[in-house]
């Protein structure tokens, strides 16, 4: 997603003076270059507004400690990035009639130590000012700090770069994507000495199936060799339904994730640690899969809902507006980001023994609620008027979060989210002038949330290869066609402005990319991600 906060460009002097400073002062060890000549540049495919693709060039110049300590933060020097773009691929990349070129860069870096991997974020890459030659191809260099990152187990830790972002268009216009060639080499490696300790096994989640007519709660398979208790069944109540048991927590699909030894050092700290009362309301029929054919769904209808499992997560990201092709910051993480509240497994569907020709099925779903504060946004109406708004999404009742897959049956854990938001503009201005759009400018209905999320990386071959979600630890959340609808109620002294923000906005083919932090569960007697403080993602790397 594209980052549409105008502050950036009066950050990047900061970023370049802090660029320097940090050349020296990364701790870690003395600095030891890579002992090759120089970097050498690596092919980059680049999707520009539009989805025009352009090929590029970039080497990455660094100086890597030549060992670090475990428990210690190390990285890498300051980073410079020599960016080649050819003749041909200058009209997709900058303004109409640039004769110049400046602004951004970023890196997305994988970190790994053994199996253990973490991405990390190098945004301020500063772009000096350069002009665009008569002839010939442009080059670029943009230099910026690094992030710091602790290893808790010794072993040599590589970084790699996954993704190259280009911002050199004016503020509020959408930054390129550049996926480097595969096979690329790494950046350079750091030798943290000393023995690793054996890899510790951790037990796959399995859900038994239930009895009938009075059904066992599913939830995870012991490990080989851990006694078994019986599990707890539904109890008359006075009333004469059969009450729920208490629902463990975690009882989710996917598979639970591997501790990293790989700690990458927080941008920010949320200062949270509670969570806000669980949400109420009933599940969406509407997003709920088709039951499978002899499936059980759970709570029956005799019996008591399930109890609240109240729990709460972060998620940050960007909202690109195709017909803009720029963004708005959603949930900034450095102004007093909103939670999202959760109240856990409200429902399961199961399908134990499938009949010939269907797979064996697993759904737990959730309820979820978030009240994201105002975002403020800037962009180029019609491409050359500029214009500033206040964004607001008012939620139109609960979200539905369904969960399917097993992992036990090699079916990947799939998420999705979905709930409707009223979408709201005001405190508008056109070049620096109020424009007065009335209380009540918003889009004629709801828009529809459908944000999906992946588990994969424990199937055969290592899934989809591409960074996995759960709703317990978090991840990445997409929505690729985010339809805008019409906008009614935008007035200017009785002066109907309906027209204008639809032409500008409206439409399909807009994109909103979220990463969700770990889930607190407070009522958890296991560590539960309230402590110290509850996660708080970093902005998704690619937008």
């Amino acid at each position: 997603m594209r980052d549409a906060v105008t502050r950036r460009r009066s950050a990047r002097a900061a970023a370049a003076a802090a660029a320097v400073l940090l050349a020296g002062l990364v701790p870690g060890g003395s600095s030891a270059a890579d002992p090759a000549a120089g970097p050498a540049p690596v092919a980059h495919s680049c999707t520009a507004a539009g989805g025009a693709a352009v090929a590029v060039t970039a080497a990455v110049a660094q100086k890597y400690p030549a060992t670090a300590a475990v428990g210690t933060p190390f990285g890498p020097g300051a980073a410079t990035v020599t960016v080649t773009v050819p003749r041909d691929g200058l009209a997709a990349l900058l303004p109409a009639g640039a004769t110049s070129a400046g602004g951004r860069a970023g890196l997305t870096v994988r970190v790994a130590q053994g199996d253990s991997t973490a991405e990390t974020a190098w945004p301020d890459l500063l772009v000096a000012a350069t002009p665009v030659p008569a002839d010939g191809d442009l080059v670029l260099t943009a230099v910026g700090p690094a992030t710091p990152v602790t290893v808790t187990a010794p072993g040599p830790v590589v970084f790699t770069v996954t993704e190259l972002t280009l911002d050199l268009g004016p503020a509020g216009t959408a930054p390129v994507d550049c996926t480097p060639a595969a096979g690329a080499a790494p950046l350079g490696t750091v030798q943290v000495p000393g023995t690793p300790s054996p890899t510790p096994s951790i037990p796959v989640p399995s859900v038994p199936a239930p009895s009938v007519p009075a059904p066992s709660v599913p939830g995870p398979s012991p490990a080989a060799g851990t006694p078994t208790a019986a599990a707890p069944t539904p109890a008359a109540t006075a009333s004469g339904r059969r009450s729920t048991p208490q629902v463990p927590l975690g009882m989710l699909p996917g598979r639970p994730r591997r501790p990293s030894t790989v700690k990458v050092q927080p941008a920010r700290h949320s200062g949270v640690n509670t969570c806000p009362d669980a949400p109420t309301g009933e599940l969406d029929p509407h997003r709920l899969p088709p039951v499978p054919d002899g499936a059980t769904v759970i709570p029956f209808p005799d019996m008591d809902p399930f109890p609240d499992v109240p729990a709460c997560a972060f998620a940050v990201g960007y909202a690109n507006v195709h017909k803009l092709g720029q963004a708005a910051l959603v949930n900034d993480p450095g102004h007093g980001p909103a939670l999202a509240a959760l109240n856990m497994t409200r429902r399961f569907v199961t399908l134990w023994d499938p009949e010939p020709g269907q797979q064996p099925y697993f759904e737990a779903d959730s309820l979820g609620y978030l009240q994201l504060p105002p975002s403020d946004t800037s962009f180029l109406t019609y491409g050359f008027v500029p214009t500033t708004a206040k964004m607001e999404l008012v939620p139109q009742g609960p979200l539905t979060i369904v969960a399917t897959g097993n992992s036990d049956w090699d079916q990947p854990a799939e998420f999705t989210i979905g709930g409707y938001q009223s979408l709201r503009l005001y405190d508008v201005r056109i070049n620096g002038t109020p424009l007065d759009v009335g209380p009540d400018c918003r889009t004629s209905r709801p828009v529809d949330l459908r944000l999906t999320g992946r588990q994969d990386d424990y199937l055969p071959g290592g899934g989809d290869g591409k960074p996995d979600y759960t709703l317990q630890g978090g991840g990445p959340l997409t929505q690729r066609d985010l339809d805008i609808p019409p906008f009614t109620g935008c007035s200017a002294g009785g002066e109907d402005l309906d027209a204008l923000f639809t032409a500008a906005v409206s439409g399909s083919g807009n994109t909103l990319n979220l990463v969700q932090g770990a889930i607190c569960t407070p009522t958890s007697d296991q560590p539960n991600g309230c402590e110290p403080e509850i996660e708080l993602p970093d902005l998704p790397h690619r937008r």
